[in-house]
């Protein structure tokens, strides 16, 4: 499970496309770095990604 911690809401995700498509939605994420993290279908990459990025996560294997 991902957990991703906005102003107002928390956001949880058990499966990693609709997490994807929420952070495109949300964050507008876009370019190479996010196709490799795209293409790796994990989400403890997208974990670490978002984290790296400053965005307040919580990620539950």
């Amino acid at each position: 499970m991902l957990i991703i911690q906005l102003e107002d809401t928390d956001k949880e995700f058990d499966f990693f496309k609709p997490a994807v498509k929420f952070c495109e939605y949300e964050f507008g994420y876009e370019g190479e770095a996010w196709n490799d993290v795209v293409r790796s279908n994990s989400m403890s990459e997208l974990y670490y990604f978002l984290e790296d990025d400053g965005i307040s996560v919580v990620y539950k294997p």
